[in-house]
Formats: structure tokens, C-alpha cells, sequence
């Protein structure tokens, strides 16, 4: 199986993915998983995929299942629909990013996400980017929104979105440059 993913998700990977086409061939792993960072989703290769072709190589996005399906601070204890599929797109737009990398360009990748953040915030836009482009214009707005709302989220991680990922304003910015005629 190319794609694999919890049951709890099925709708939002599936609604997520039919924006990738691109991304039919490749294996992805959606699962729950513990993160490092102050983060509840990740998008990244499999390292022990990396030594493989391109096209034979695996990613997978890990996700906390108790921040998506069990959270005491949200309606219903889950994250609504097309928040998820939103934060699916922005994390399938990150390994659309990287299909085409070879192994130690994604390894260089890492290592300048992770201690450069000008490269950071550019790999963010990137993301951003490619789910718009590919449609997911209301499910990144609403996942913005949700992301930056006070109930939810302390102030810190706030900080950090307003920091290092585009604005609600960008994000509508690009639809309107791309929607103009030439």
C-alpha cells in the first residue's frame, strides 16, 4: 500500500492527497507518533529509505493523537475537519518539496531547517505554496485561524506561527497574483 494512515483521518488523508496527485506513487506513512519539537505534525523522509532512488523513497508525517482526537480544549475533543485537511496539505506540501531532492540535499535540508531560520521560514512558505497552488486555499485559511486562536494555542507557539509561517494576508496575496491575467 502506497499510502497508509490511521482510520480516525481517513477523510482528511483522502481529502488531502486528491490535491497531490503527484504524490499517487509515493509511500506515505501518516501516523501517530511522540515529536521533539514544539510541534503536534511533522512532514519527513524515511531515514532508512534515503539511500534509495528517488523514486523509491518513503516519508512519513507523524502526528500527536491526543492533540487531534483527544483535547480537552477543543468542541468534541477533535480538531474540525478542514483544519486537518489544511495542516495535511501544508505537511504534503513539504514532501512535494522533497521528492525531488537527492539524499544528501535533503540531509543538507535538515540541517539548515533546523539551526538556520531564515531557511526555516522560506521551507514554510514553500509548504504553504504547494497546497495553495493545488487548491487548498480555505482548508490553509482556516488552519491559520485555527492555529492562531488564543483558545487553542499558547502565545509562544503564536509567536512562532507569526514568526516563521505566512500570514492569512500572504496566503490570500498569492491567490490574487496567480488569478491575474498576464
Amino acid at each position: 500500500m502506497t499510502h497508509r494512515y490511521p482510520s480516525e483521518l481517513e477523510n482528511e488523508v483522502g481529502q488531502s492527497l486528491e490535491g497531490f496527485p503527484e504524490l499517487a506513487e509515493t509511500h506515505i506513512q501518516f501516523k501517530w507518533g511522540a515529536i521533539a519539537q514544539k510541534s503536534f505534525m511533522l512532514a519527513q523522509p524515511l531515514v532508512s529509505t534515503l539511500h534509495r532512488s528517488k523514486q523509491k523513497r518513503g516519508y512519513q508525517i507523524i502526528m500527536k493523537q491526543r492533540f487531534f482526537l483527544n483535547n480537552p480544549n477543543i468542541e468534541n475533543g477533535r480538531v474540525p475537519e478542514e483544519v486537518i485537511v489544511g495542516w495535511l496539505a501544508h505537511e504534503l506540501g513539504h514532501i512535494l518539496d522533497y521528492k525531488d531532492r537527492s539524499s544528501w540535499n535533503l540531509m543538507w535540508f535538515g540541517f539548515k531547517y533546523f539551526f538556520f531560520k531564515s531557511f526555516l521560514k522560506k521551507a514554510e512558505i514553500t509548504a504553504d505554496k504547494n497546497a495553495v497552488e493545488r487548491g487548498f486555499i480555505k482548508e490553509i485559511v482556516a488552519s491559520k485561524k485555527f492555529g492562531r486562536d488564543p483558545n487553542y494555542f499558547p502565545a509562544d507557539y503564536i509567536r512562532k506561527l507569526n514568526t516563521y509561517y505566512p500570514s492569512i494576508a500572504d496566503v490570500l496575496s498569492w491567490v490574487r497574483h496567480s488569478s491575474k491575467p498576464s
